[in-house]
């Protein structure tokens, strides 16, 4: 991968897939609707989504962090921001690491500890088991 020049924000942005963070905060609001008995808490919703957003947000740029070299040698991805020099891992780490934990730390907080515990679970999961088991196995 080249050396990253000066990153802008719009690289921090691309690694965190606004798309698919969009996709999950659609998921889980409708799963919060549905859940809802009475009337609708929005302000626990808002929380919700905010929390879960930034846990998207990390959990995705961490997928990106430890993808980079792979991403570098596909065409479809050879042009995020890591593989196409943009970022280096250390900054794009490190944002996506306070994303996901400021998230985790929004949902503990805001929401209840479970909300969080289980948002830590999903992030350490996906990005430390899913993402490096992903090329070695079918399963």
């Amino acid at each position: 991968m080249p050396d990253a020049a000066a990153p802008r924000w719009s690289d921090f942005l691309e690694l965190t897939k606004p798309r698919i963070v969009a996709l999950v905060l659609v998921t889980v609001g409708a799963a919060f609707y549905l859940g809802a008995s009475g009337s609708l808490p929005w302000g626990l919703l808002a929380h919700t989504l905010f929390g879960t957003a930034l846990v998207a947000a990390g959990t995705n740029g961490l997928n990106q962090v430890i993808e980079g070299k792979v991403d570098a040698l596909m065409r479809r991805t050879r042009h995020r921001p890591i593989p196409a020099g943009r970022l280096a891992v250390l900054p794009a780490a490190v944002f996506a690491s306070a994303l996901g934990a400021a998230g985790v730390a929004w949902l503990a907080v805001r929401v209840n500890p479970m909300a969080g515990l289980l948002a830590a679970l999903t992030l350490f999961s996906y990005a430390f088991i899913y993402t490096p088991l992903k090329r070695r196995t079918t399963l």
